[in-house]
């Protein structure tokens, strides 16, 4: 998947799991009403949807879709 497609993906879930229909990739989860127990919520989805494994840390040092997307590329 390319990191804009990542981009995409994580926008889709962080709203999701916010109960928003508009989230940009510049869009802080924790500025949109996020907090300990949506972020792992988050991980979880991001688990099941992907079968990736993040910690809820991770949320945190990357916390807009665009960061944890580049962050998702990367690795």
């Amino acid at each position: 998947m390319t990191e804009a497609e990542w981009e995409n993906e994580l926008c889709l879930l962080f709203g999701e799991v916010l109960g928003m229909t508009d989230v940009e990739a510049e869009d802080s989860f924790f500025d949109l009403g996020g907090h300990s127990l949506l972020a792992s919520k988050l991980t979880r989805r991001l688990r099941e949807s992907f079968g990736i494994k993040i910690p809820v840390r991770r949320v945190y040092q990357a916390p807009t879709p665009g960061t944890l997307a580049a962050y998702l590329y990367a690795s």
